[in-house]
């Protein structure tokens, strides 16, 4: 199950119900409604201090899971060292029952806000060992890659005023996986032509000529370190270590896309661009679904878009329902951060 985990944005957010559905019904049933609306709201304003004072998590559905909102309003530590030192005392109280609530309802990965990911303490005492040892996943975007593909290296060449239907894909893959496989019939569709760099050639010879044979789309499936990428312009790199890849002789002006790796291609005479990750935009109602729960003020939508991903779907219905998002990538992130567009002259 997926969760999110938050601090309060409004008092509001710690009720246990919908404020103005209860209301509407008091208002509908009781003659005496506004005696009845009064005590209701003292009524939710003790529950609130309460949660405040005992360090009550509050649990809530959403979405695709469940959101955990800490009853604590953000203190930046560049204000009131006194006001700092008790919001940290209040959020060292929080963690363990964060974490407890994350085993109850087992939770394998979360959505952390950013103002909690900046907070040294609180991500050290979170990420201890048991958090490790229950495998959970704290999501930055970097699964929505796999899905992206296309869009990221279409956003490169189209700010060069070229076509993607134009250009030829490398793709670096090791593993022989259905996943991967249907990724590439994917890319199929759009390339000029899908390069197969891979020292798993069996396999992936025997797709390439069952794609051939079923689809009539020609992939070519090579492993010459020397000469493999010595001319691709658009490379991804699904599964490849990094001292694997360091064997390829590459172009020396490739963007390359790393879907799992996080170490970039060291070769001296390499001057082009490498991409780690991406931003996204969705439509606004999309965002409106996390705006009702005060979640995208503290939490990216690449990454709140990202839990809404189910896993284990095919790559066919994701990408129906991120074109039905309005999915579209804003930024590109490479390793000192967002790319900015002067780099994309270097490719090709």
């Amino acid at each position: 199950m997926q969760g999110y985990i938050k601090l309060m944005q409004v008092n509001e957010e710690l009720y246990e119900v919908d404020l103005e559905k209860e209301l509407n019904n008091i208002i509908q049933k009781h003659l005496w409604y506004k005696i009845k609306r009064l005590l209701y709201h003292i009524y939710l304003t003790l529950v609130v201090y309460i949660k405040k004072w005992f360090s009550i998590i509050t649990v809530k559905e959403i979405y695709s899971g469940l959101i955990f909102i800490l009853p604590i309003l953000n203190i930046e530590k560049s204000l009131d060292t006194n006001s700092y030192a008790h919001f940290q005392r209040k959020l060292k109280k929080c963690i363990p029952k964060v974490k407890k609530l994350i085993k109850k309802y087992k939770i394998t990965s979360v959505v952390i806000s950013e103002n909690l990911q900046k907070n040294e303490e609180f991500m050290k005492k979170f990420l201890q060992t048991d958090i490790k040892e229950d495998k959970i996943h704290i999501l930055n975007g970097k699964s929505l890659l796999p899905y992206l593909i296309k869009e990221i290296f279409d956003y490169i060449i189209q700010l060069k005023g070229k076509n993607i239907e134009l250009e030829d894909l490398y793709i670096l893959v090791e593993k022989d996986c259905t996943d991967y496989k249907e990724n590439i019939i994917f890319l199929s569709q759009y390339f000029k032509t899908i390069n197969i760099v891979t020292p798993n050639i069996k396999s992936y010879q025997k797709f390439a000529n069952q794609l051939e044979e079923s689809k009539n789309v020609m992939v070519t499936v090579t492993n010459n370190t020397k000469k493999s990428l010595r001319k691709s312009k658009w490379i991804v790199n699904f599964d490849i270590p990094i001292e694997k890849m360091n064997k390829y002789i590459i172009y020396r002006n490739s963007a390359i896309l790393y879907l799992e790796e996080n170490e970039a291609y060291e070769k001296n005479a390499f001057d082009g661009i490498c991409i780690y990750n991406a931003e996204i935009d969705v439509s606004q109602q999309v965002k409106d679904a996390f705006l009702k729960q005060h979640l995208l003020e503290q939490c990216p939508i690449t990454v709140l878009y990202e839990s809404t991903i189910i896993k284990k779907r095919s790559i066919t219905s994701i990408k129906e329902q991120m074109k039905k998002d309005e999915v579209i990538v804003k930024k590109l992130y490479g390793k000192r951060g967002i790319l900015p567009k002067e780099e994309y002259k270097k490719v090709g």
